[in-house]
């Protein structure tokens, strides 16, 4: 081999990318979406409703599940908790249209 057709591999002078968040986002989503079950639901008998309950958890619980959603953690369950959130927050929507419209 001539230095012409010689091949040299590369070399990274770059930092390393080191992960800084290992926390298991999916899980905690999860576990948020699952507290806003009966935060929606048992709590609704309660002043405002599962508004001041259930409303945070599932909006919580979205959130957090699109960050573990996007960093690729535990994604089965951050879509899980991304799904029951919305459908606890869709309930709460519908029960308050039908509760002012009554």
């Amino acid at each position: 081999m001539d230095k012409a057709t010689e091949y040299n591999e590369a070399i990274d002078v770059g930092p390393k990318a080191t992960q800084t968040d290992d926390r298991p986002y999916g899980t905690i989503a999860f576990v948020l979406a699952l507290l806003s079950v009966p935060g929606s639901t048992l709590a609704w008998d309660l002043p405002l409703g599962g508004l001041w309950i259930g409303l945070p958890l599932g909006v919580a619980a979205i959130v957090i599940g699109v960050r573990a959603h996007r960093a690729g953690q535990r994604v089965g369950l951050a879509t899980a908790a991304i799904v029951i959130a919305g459908l606890m927050i869709a309930q709460m929507a519908v029960w308050t249209v039908a509760s002012v419209a009554s």
